[in-house]
C-alpha cells in the first residue's frame, strides 16, 4: 500500500454565504451543499508571511491551520524560497579570529562553553555566497576546548610547509573555515563521533550562517586525527550536508559504504603515521589503503593521497590544499541521482544511534532484521610489529535503502528491514506533467500523478533546517514485508 501527500493538503477555510437570516439553518446548509466553497488564494508576500509563522510554530493545530492558508499558494515556489531563505549580513574584518562563542541566542544557551575559531579570507563578501570548511581538530579525550587553536592560526612567514597551522591554507581557498571544539567528554577519544555530534556540526553550520553569507551547497567537512574519525563517520551518517569530506589521519571500524554516494571523500594517510615507540596503529596507513580498495569496489567517488610522512597534519597539509584546488568548483547535489541510507551507521562504538535522512529519502520505521556492513579488527595485546587489520563483513541489526532516479519519471528502490519510508522529489528530478512511478523490491507500489506543494516544502526544510535541501513533492510508502 502506498500513501502520496502531494496534493491531499489540508483544504483552506471554506467561505459560505447564508441566503438570508430568514432562510434559517436549513436553507444555510442547502446552500453550502449546492455550491462549491471558495477558495482564495494569498499571494507570495502572504505565503513568506505565513511560511515564517508555519516554521516558528511547534502547536500542531496552529500548523495546521497555517498549512491550510498555505495551500491556496499556487505560485512559482523557487522565488518564494529564495526570499524565505534570504539574510542580511553585516562586514566582517579578514583574518583569524579565536575563542569565540556561539552568538545565536538558541545556540549559546545550548552550547555556553564550547569555543569556535574562524579565518576568515580576505576575499570575503557579505554581499556574495561563500563556501564554509568545518575542522575537527585532533588531541584526544583530554584536549581542552581551546585545541582549535593549534590548528586554525596562519603559520609563520618562514614556516608554512612544517607548520600545523592551516589558516594559510584556508585562506587560499576563499571559503570561511572554522575550528569547532569538540563535543566535551573526558573519557573519549572518539568525540566527534558521539551521539550528539551530529545535532552539534549542524548547530555548528546555523552559527556560520548567522554570522557569514554561507552558500548551502559548499559546506566541507575536514578532519584530522580524532577528526579524521570523525569524518569517516560523519560521511556515512549525514553526507547530504557536505560538498565533500576530507579525512587526514584517520580511521573507523564499521562502515556502510553505499551511504556516501554522492559526496566526495578526500583520504589523505602517511605510510609513516604508526611508528615504534613514537605512535600505536590506531590510524595505521592500513586503515587506509584498506578504505580504498573497499571504495574502489563500489565506484564511489573519492580522493586517496598517500604520502611518506607521519602522523601530523603539517605532514598532510600540501595535499589538504591540493584538494581544495581540485575542488574550487565542487558542490553538493541535492537531487544526486542514486542514493542510499542505513541505519544505523558510523563509528563502531556508536553503532546502535538510528539514521534518519539523507537527501531525497527518509528512512520512517525500521522493521527488524540484519544487514552486512564492512569492519576492520584491529589485533590488540601484540607486539607493534606483529599487530595486523583484517577486514570482513559482519551482519548487524539494521535496516537499508538504496534509490535510484532512472531521470524517466521512474524510481527503483530496494529496501531491507525497512517498514516505511518517504521519497522527497523536487521538479528537477521529475516531469511534473507526467505520472511518476516507483518500484520497491520489484514491484510497483506507486504509480501516479504528483504536484509541487509549499506545505511540503516546508515539510522537507523541517527535516533539516537546510534551503539546500527542500523537495516540495513527497511520496510515502508502506512496505509489506
Amino acid at each position: 500500500m502506498h500513501h502520496t501527500k502531494t496534493c491531499l493538503l489540508p483544504s483552506s477555510p471554506r467561505v459560505s454565504i447564508p441566503v438570508s437570516r430568514v432562510a434559517g439553518l436549513a436553507a444555510w446548509m442547502s446552500f453550502t451543499l449546492l455550491y462549491p466553497a471558495i477558495t482564495l488564494a494569498i499571494d507570495q508576500a502572504a505565503a513568506v508571511k505565513l511560511a515564517r509563522e508555519y516554521l516558528a510554530s511547534t502547536n500542531p493545530v496552529a500548523r495546521g491551520k497555517l498549512a491550510a492558508q498555505l495551500a491556496t499558494f499556487e505560485g512559482d515556489l523557487d522565488p518564494l524560497i529564495r526570499e524565505l531563505s534570504a539574510q542580511t549580513h553585516q562586514p566582517v574584518t579578514a583574518g583569524y579570529l579565536p575563542k569565540e562563542h556561539f552568538a545565536t541566542p538558541d545556540l549559546r544557551r545550548k552550547h555556553p562553553d564550547d569555543l569556535l575559531y574562524f579565518t576568515i579570507p580576505k576575499s570575503y563578501r557579505p554581499d556574495w555566497a561563500t563556501g564554509l570548511i568545518i575542522f575537527m581538530h585532533g588531541g584526544g579525550h583530554k584536549s581542552p576546548r581551546s585545541w582549535p587553536a593549534y590548528f586554525m592560526d596562519f603559520p609563520d612567514k618562514d614556516d608554512q610547509s612544517g607548520s600545523s597551522q592551516l589558516g594559510d591554507l584556508f585562506d587560499a581557498t576563499g571559503m570561511v573555515a572554522v575550528g569547532p571544539s569538540a563535543p566535551w567528554d573526558e573519557e573519549s577519544s572518539y568525540r566527534w563521533c558521539l551521539p550528539e555530534a551530529d545535532e552539534y556540526l549542524a548547530d555548528v553550520i546555523e552559527e556560520c550562517k548567522q554570522r557569514f553569507n554561507i552558500d548551502p551547497d559548499r559546506v566541507f567537512l575536514a578532519g584530522h586525527s580524532m577528526g579524521g574519525f570523525g569524518g569517516y563517520h560523519h560521511i556515512q551518517r549525514q553526507p547530504d550536508r557536505f560538498a565533500a569530506v576530507v579525512v587526514n589521519s584517520g580511521s573507523w571500524s564499521l562502515g556502510y559504504w553505499p551511504t556516501i554516494r554522492g559526496t566526495r571523500l578526500c583520504i589523505v594517510q602517511g605510510v609513516h603515521d604508526a611508528e615504534r615507540k613514537v605512535r600505536w596503529h590506531y590510524t595505521d596507513i592500513e586503515y587506509a589503503r584498506w578504505t580504498n580498495r573497499l571504495l574502489s569496489r563500489e565506484g564511489l567517488d573519492f580522493v586517496y593521497m598517500e604520502h611518506d610522512g607521519g602522523h601530523g597534519v603539517s605532514s598532510g597539509r600540501e595535499h589538504i590544499a591540493k584538494f581544495f584546488e581540485l575542488a574550487r568548483d565542487l558542490r553538493r547535489d541535492p537531487f544526486y541521482p542514486h542514493v542510499a541510507l542505513a541505519s544505523p551507521a558510523g563509528f563502531k562504538r556508536w553503532y546502535c544511534f538510528p539514521v534518519k535522512h539523507n537527501r531525497w529519502l527518509t528512512l520512517d520505521e525500521a522493521a527488524d532484521g540484519r544487514i552486512e556492513y564492512d569492519e576492520l579488527l584491529a589485533e590488540e595485546n601484540v607486539d607493534f610489529d606483529k599487530w595486523r587489520l583484517e577486514h570482513t563483513r559482519g551482519r548487524r541489526k539494521g535496516a537499508a535503502i538504496d534509490a535510484v532516479n532512472r531521470g524517466d519519471n521512474t524510481f527503483v528502490v530496494a529496501t531491507s528491514n525497512v517498514s516505511r519510508f518517504t521519497l522527497w522529489l523536487h521538479p528537477r528530478m521529475v516531469d511534473v506533467t507526467k505520472p511518476v512511478t516507483v518500484t520497491v523490491n520489484g514491484r510497483i507500489r506507486f504509480s501516479g500523478p504528483v504536484k509541487p506543494s509549499l506545505v511540503t516544502a516546508l515539510e522537507s526544510y523541517d527535516r533539516r533546517s537546510d534551503w539546500g535541501l527542500i523537495y516540495p513533492i513527497k511520496i510515502e510508502l508502506t512496505e509489506a514485508l
